[in-house]
């Protein structure tokens, strides 16, 4: 049997026999060495049903072992870190330092793991493992473990490790996606590709950040498969794959009317007469274009009955709500042709096709592309989020944001063009964040708690030793990460803020593992809120805020570093960026890792996904610094002023958690009436009238907000 079916066995139908076929193909030395469970105290590791040593790999200083650990249930989520605990024991028990481990169940689904030991110098000397991971399930593309596995020759340890990198990976999927861009741009300057307002290559950008969140939510089984089944499309979409009706039947409304709106508000608009038309004129969260469907509206409904309302504005429509012949629509999602943005169908699905992308590139390059949704299918995506030591080799929320910030990188926001020879790579390496993060935190740690270095180097650390904390030290811990304040200058697709959220959390699971610290200080905050909204004259409904904290902490509707992870997006980081688009995509990261830890339940309301905060007074789009000239700007002080302050302070907390459509405009308001009051103490004081507006024009709440 050749190498080729020999690894297609495994990846279709695993079986022990099948795996050591595979063996012996590597040249490994096969076994069948049965270990006891209570050998390694796995009863600790629920599910565990059998274990085997079932081969062994003499390298010139390094001995592999591997092993097949069958479960009674495994997903690509469950158990990943007990099923890493295990690992650890199962190389601490055979005294050795790497491992390849292959846990399956009786579904052919399994999850291929390369576990060794990472020696660390720093201030103190320890070492910690690292784990690589294939989840390898029949019927997915499972593309990128087939290739790796074909070329790989188990002929040393740094071979084996680069079998498991996520880099080519990520280069690959980046270079067909950018010559998909390119192709889109070379489209629209033949005017094939329309959109009625904003920059293009915004546009474009835009598209691929909000399909690859659809994308992800596909994966949790929020968003149907048929809708990028080809054989499915042709009997709900008019001329499909002959015209430009997918995007706008099928993506738009996906977008704007189904991920933007409730699950019981979802309906058409209606296409009648000129005066119930006008009636709805403007409102962007109802289903359009039934004069390209060939099924009922009903049925077209059905198709997302299972999608939930996500809010947080990613799939807000960017086109205004005026009615105004200089209205400016963004996103084109329009009864009105002229105003309707167009894309054909064959940028979603077809085959590769030759095309010139030269004027891009600034080179000589005939290259083949590939339509969107078809790259998309080719590869494997994930839903859990790698880290510095635990990676899955799949797409993931952070490696997307690397590949947005490559496209970022190759468009001149001032010139509206593309920069010539966009080579990639100018995302910083999460080596380098890591780095960054533990010698900023570590500085901040020991000036904000009496927790000796030696003990923060090893929280900071991915080391498995037990820290020896006090219970006044972990308070004190918990209670700096509440209080950090985190401002990203350039926040780019957001690599920095991100990877301080990852490291917090981390910091938090080491020493508060049942979150009842965390939940205490968030229930504090509420208790304090409260104070200040009733000094400001307003009522807060203490009793109702309490309820909602205890929500977000509860373990049957979220995983527990969900709650870790809102409340460090909500107190503690902070971003700016000069491009709109780079804050749409940072934005997009802190969604998808959000949405993570949240639990999919069909039988609660909106599938038991908690609606996404909102970001815009997170992460805004601006040019910082603004320069304002005038001395005495920030003098304006008085007690009217301080009031204004603090009630637009309480705006945007309120902003940030928000459900409906209705808070959020009421809130908007508000902003805006306290900055036109603003903008008439600063009057007042002498500052110039064009200072004054940029202070009182800005709008943070907008997504397409200029910047100075």
């Amino acid at each position: 049997m050749d190498q080729e079916m020999i690894i297609r066995n495994l990846i279709n139908d695993f079986s022990v026999d099948n795996l050591k076929s595979f063996l012996l193909l590597k040249r490994f030395e096969v076994l069948e060495n049965r270990i006891k469970i209570s050998d390694i105290e796995a009863q600790k590791f629920d599910k565990v049903e059998e274990i085997l040593k079932v081969g062994e790999l003499n390298l010139e200083y390094q001995k592999v072992l591997v092993f097949v650990i069958k479960l009674s249930d495994l997903n690509e989520r469950s158990s990943k870190k007990r099923q890493y605990e295990m690992a650890k024991k199962l190389l601490a028990r055979f005294q050795v330092d790497a491992g390849l481990f292959f846990f399956y169940n009786d579904e052919k689904m399994f999850r291929f793991s390369f576990v060794y030991t990472v020696p660390f110098y720093s201030r103190i000397e320890y070492s910690y493992y690292k784990r690589y991971t294939y989840f390898v399930c029949p019927g997915k593309p499972n593309r990128t473990f087939y290739e790796n596995m074909l070329k790989c020759s188990f002929g040393s340890l740094d071979e084996i490790k680069q079998s498991f990198s996520i880099y080519p990976l990520t280069k690959q999927f980046f270079t067909q996606v950018q010559n998909w861009y390119a192709w889109a741009l070379k489209l629209s300057k033949q005017n094939i590709i329309y959109f009625p307002g904003g920059k293009i290559e915004e546009n474009l950008i835009r598209l691929i950040t909000r399909l690859i969140f659809v994308w992800f939510l596909k994966e949790k089984g929020l968003v149907p498969e048929n809708i990028f089944d080809p054989k499915f499309l042709v009997k709900v979409v008019k001329d499909f794959l002959g015209s430009s009706n997918y995007y706008n039947v099928i993506l738009q409304n996906l977008f704007f009317a189904t991920l933007n709106n409730e699950v019981g508000e979802r309906k058409f608009a209606e296409n009648s007469d000129f005066l119930r038309n006008r009636t709805q004129y403007g409102v962007k969260t109802l289903y359009r274009y039934q004069d390209k469907l060939l099924i009922s509206e009903q049925d077209f409904i059905n198709i997302f009955e299972r999608v939930p309302f996500i809010n947080g504005g990613l799939f807000v429509c960017l086109d205004e709500n005026f009615i105004d012949e200089d209205n400016e629509y963004i996103d084109g999602f329009s009864r009105n042709e002229k105003r309707r943005a167009v894309l054909p169908d064959y940028l979603f699905f077809g085959d590769y096709r030759e095309e010139d992308l030269s004027d891009f590139y600034g080179e000589r390059r005939i290259v083949k592309v590939r339509s969107l949704i078809n790259i998309f299918k080719d590869y494997n995506f994930t839903v859990d989020e790698s880290s510095p030591i635990d990676v899955e080799v799949s797409l993931d929320p952070e490696l997307l944001g690397n590949v947005f910030e490559n496209l970022l990188a190759s468009y001149n926001p001032e010139t509206s063009t593309t920069a010539r020879k966009s080579t990639g790579s100018y995302y910083t390496p999460k080596e380098i964040v890591d780095f960054m993060l533990d010698e900023s935190l570590l500085e901040y740690f020991k000036d904000k708690t009496e927790v000796e270095e030696r003990k923060l180097v090893k929280l900071l650390s991915y080391s498995d030793e037990n820290i020896d904390l006090s219970e006044n030290e972990r308070k004190a811990i918990v209670r700096a990460v509440d209080n950090l304040k985190v401002l990203d200058p350039a926040v780019g697709s957001g690599a920095f803020p991100v990877g301080m959220l990852h490291k917090l959390v981390h910091i938090l699971n080491k020493v508060d593992p049942d979150n009842s610290l965390w939940l205490d200080i968030q229930l504090d905050r509420a208790r304090e809120d409260i104070k200040v909204v009733s000094e400001l004259g307003e009522k807060m409904d203490i009793n109702q805020a309490i309820k909602e904290i205890e929500q977000d902490f509860d373990e049957l509707l979220n995983y527990p570093d969900y709650s870790r992870k809102l409340y460090i997006i909500q107190n503690c980081l902070y971003g700016v960026d000069i491009q709109p688009i780079a804050i749409q995509i940072c934005k997009l990261r802190f969604f998808l890792s959000l949405l993570i830890d949240q639990k999919v339940d069909f039988s609660k309301p909106n599938f038991g996904i908690r609606p996404l905060p909102h970001l815009e007074t997170k992460f805004v789009a601006i040019n910082t610094p603004i320069k304002l000239e005038s001395e005495g700007t920030l003098k304006f002080v008085n007690q009217e002023a301080k009031k204004l302050q603090e009630e637009l302070k309480l705006i945007y907390k309120k902003h940030f958690s928000i459900k409906t459509r209705t808070q959020k405009k009421r809130l908007q308001e508000k902003a805006k009436q306290i900055r036109e009051r603003m903008k008439y103490l600063l009057i007042k004081t002498g500052i110039k009238n064009e200072e004054v507006e940029k202070i009182a024009s800005f709008d943070v709440f907008s997504q397409h907000q200029e910047s100075y």
